[in-house]
């Protein structure tokens, strides 16, 4: 028996054994009725047949068409066709993509998807025959839509995969097919969301949008618009920002990945937002050394949690010794300040945390007044914080997310242990990062979090480094690597000399590229060899460290970015536009500029109008480099900046960041002065730990003996209602050796 096989998707061929038929090529309508006999098994009659493709002609002249197309095919496919005077079978079996794509679609979806079914019978040039376009048209649409379904199991998998990436690439093709597919369209959103692409994932409902009312006149489900709703509300805005247009910046792709080898954290994660949904109160603690992605993975979860309808809270804790009192929490109830939720709570413990708050008086401006005096309005203000969440947590399940657990100020831990066992059977889960190693056991962090890991309702995520394969997946997916197995061996080198930390990963592609050792083709963005990197073969020397990886760098940058970076690492938090100007002695739009020129670099990040360092390994390198005489010099330029900029009423963190900076600068007498005043403003907001911190610091700058009399005098009173303090030691990043890196590592493609 022949081998007969069919491609009945794009150009329709039919071969037998692997040739084409003898004889003169199949016409028109006896590949269509191939195919017909191919993909509707079994007998027909004759003339079935002949309505089916010659409906149009006289009886007998369609009679006369079948018979001539049979022979003409039996003649072609030989003893495959079997044809007596009344019926018409295909026999044996048939080799045909579309059977193929029908009998995989469902257990292999990815392999199916190799059939363009779209292309069914285009082109066929079978005329006047109705009833088999309609036949044609009625197939198409089931195997388009057994594709779509294929697609839609595809990207589901890769997002419980966290691959935004290919999850990306799947809607694209999804959206190809099928334009107006609210499913499609969400998918899509979503992963652009997943992937830090909100102004994409904005972007592509628009256009649907658009589409859709020119041709239905319809408007999005209210699925997707209240998806599209919380993106819009989303606090996190990572902006889509062009490379910078010099040097190797103008051609540097994107270092923004999916999330690899987290799969098991993840879930852990998913369980306990489950949980919460359910209403009872989680606690979930991502540990891990620095730069092995806890941020990362806390923020693809959150936007994760925000897609479906989650409240997400978001803070964060700074690397120094004093700050905003209850600053994690303040951050956290800000970030939050628009939850529908919270307007449902009593005006009266509004009142109470708009103490440090103010914001709230802004959003609610007929909240009584309360005074600020005996202990007791502590403990009030501890409650008025947990009724706020609880209001927020009636509307929608809450998220409360603190990113550096590890330097949350003793008044922030005394407060957010006393929520979690407040909200327990709420449904809140908290969720923070920790970075090993750099706590004292007596810190406050260290003590709440020991306190947070014996709750019954808490899990631990501890991070481990990348896999060799881990890291394989991220390189071949940032590189768009078309060869199955390409960078293999760039991958193996980079994860022997990173140990698979994914900051240091990333920091060593960036400095490839500075190096000139990658570049993207800028007609595929696959990541290549450039011809300058070609020939000689010999090993080239990488920085010892990732420490002078980055130093590598930043000694490219212009005078003025450098100076403009100086002033940004040295603020520790992050500082604004016009505090760089007066530092620098520029425009504010000019130092809004430089800022975004260090943005384009990877080297800052902005937030609220904030520009900080993208991480703190970048912002220890920049101050490492400084001798101690311009360390100094950018310590007093600050401090001076903001006691200038300073306004009466300033918030207890401007004047505490004042005192640390002047207390940097060695001006005794400016850190004297605004550390009791952080100190004052802290007691009127609870924040007794914390005035005792600038107390502290006010003992160590006093000059003269009435001035320590006056520290001691309050540092008496304010231990009559409160304790001592702790401090944590100061934070530490461990560098690895990088070694050598060899041409024959760089497994990618040669550019010509």
């Amino acid at each position: 028996m022949s081998g007969l096989a069919l491609t009945l998707c794009g150009r329709v061929i039919a071969t037998v054994d692997g040739q084409s038929p003898p004889g003169e090529p199949l016409g028109g309508k006896a590949l269509a009725l191939l195919a017909y006999l191919a993909l509707e098994p079994g007998v027909h009659t004759r003339d079935e047949l002949t309505a089916l493709l010659w409906g149009e002609f006289p009886e007998q002249q369609a009679k006369a068409s079948l018979r001539q197309a049979l022979t003409h095919l039996r003649h072609a496919v030989g003893d495959s066709l079997r044809a007596d005077r009344t019926s018409v079978e295909l026999a044996g079996p048939v080799e045909c993509d579309v059977l193929t794509f029908l009998r995989t679609v469902t257990d292999d979806p990815r392999a199916a998807l190799g059939v363009d079914v779209s292309r069914f019978l285009a082109g066929l040039p079978a005329r006047h025959c109705p009833a088999f376009d309609e036949w044609v048209e009625t197939t198409r649409a089931t195997l388009l839509r057994h594709s779509e379904a294929a697609l839609a199991a595809l990207v589901r998998e890769a997002m419980a995969r966290h691959a935004w990436r290919e999850a990306l690439d799947l809607t694209a093709r999804w959206l190809a097919a099928d334009p107006l597919s609210d499913a499609a369209t969400r998918a899509a959103i979503e992963a652009h969301y997943m992937a830090g692409q909100r102004g994409a994932a904005l972007a592509t409902f628009a256009d649907y949008r658009k589409r859709l009312g020119a041709e239905t006149g319809a408007e999005p489900s209210r699925t997707l618009r209240e998806l599209v709703a919380r993106v819009e509300e989303d606090g996190l805005r990572r902006a889509d920002r062009p490379v910078a247009t010099e040097e190797w910046y103008a051609s540097a792709p994107s270092f923004d990945t999916s999330l690899w080898g987290r799969s098991r954290e993840w879930a852990v994660l998913e369980r306990a937002w489950r949980k919460t949904v359910r209403g009872q109160g989680h606690v979930v603690l991502i540990e891990g050394e620095a730069g092995l992605g806890k941020s990362r993975l806390a923020s693809d979860f959150l936007r994760w949690v925000t897609s479906g309808g989650g409240t997400v809270l978001r803070a964060c804790g700074y690397e120094a010794s004093a700050g905003v009192p209850f600053g994690t929490i303040v951050e956290a109830l800000g970030s939050g300040i628009d939850a529908p939720g919270l307007g449902g709570t009593d005006p009266q413990w509004l009142a109470e945390v708009a103490h440090v708050l103010p914001e709230l008086r802004r959003r609610f401006p007929n909240l009584p007044g309360v005074s600020p005096s005996a202990s007791g309005d502590r403990r009030r203000l501890f409650e008025g914080v947990a009724q706020c969440l609880l209001a927020a947590a009636e509307e929608s399940p809450v998220a409360v997310f603190v990113d550096d657990l590890q330097w949350c100020d003793a008044d922030s831990c005394n407060l957010l242990h006393f929520l979690v066992r407040r909200l327990e059977q709420a449904p809140v889960l908290w969720c923070g990062t920790l970075t090993l190693g750099v706590l004292a056991r007596d810190a406050p962090a260290a003590r709440l979090c020991r306190a947070l890991r014996a709750g019954p309702h808490s899990a631990v995520v501890s991070l481990a480094p990348l896999t060799q394969d881990d890291v394989w997946e991220m390189i071949h997916e940032l590189g768009r690597v078309s060869a199955p197995t390409g960078a293999r061996r760039l991958a193996a080198r980079i994860h022997e000399v990173t140990a698979g930390n994914p900051f240091y990963v990333i920091e060593l592609l960036k400095t490839l590229f500075a190096q000139g050792w990658l570049t993207v083709d800028p007609e595929t963005g696959e990541w290549v060899v450039p011809p300058s990197a070609e020939g000689d073969g010999h090993e080239v020397a990488l920085s010892p460290t990732v420490h002078d990886a980055i130093s590598e760098r930043i000694e490219c940058l212009r005078d003025d970015l450098h100076a403009t970076l100086i002033t940004i690492a040295v603020s520790g938090r992050g500082c604004r536009a016009e505090v760089i100007s007066y530092v620098q002695g520029i425009s504010r739009l000019h130092a809004a500029a430089l800022s975004d020129a260090l943005l384009e670099r990877h080297l800052v990040v902005e937030d609220g109008g904030m520009y900080r360092c993208a991480h703190p390994v970048i912002a220890r390198v920049v101050r490492d480099s400084l001798s101690t005489a311009r360390r100094r010099e950018v310590h007093r330029s600050v401090a001076l900046t903001l006691e200038l900029t300073a306004t009466p009423s300033a918030e207890p963190m401007e004047l505490g960041e004042i005192a640390r900076h002047a207390e940097a600068a060695g001006e005794r007498a400016t850190a004297y002065k605004y550390a009791l005043m952080a100190s004052r403003a802290s007691v009127t907001r609870y924040a007794y730990d914390e005035a005792l911190a600038w107390l502290d610091l006010a003992a160590e700058m006093a000059s003269t003996p009435e001035e320590s009399k006056v520290v001691d005098r309050v540092t008496a009173e304010l231990l009559d209602t409160s304790g001592g303090r702790d401090a944590s030691p100061p934070f530490k990043m461990p560098s690895r050796p990088l070694g050598q890196l060899e041409r024959a590592d760089l497994d990618l493609p040669a550019r010509a």
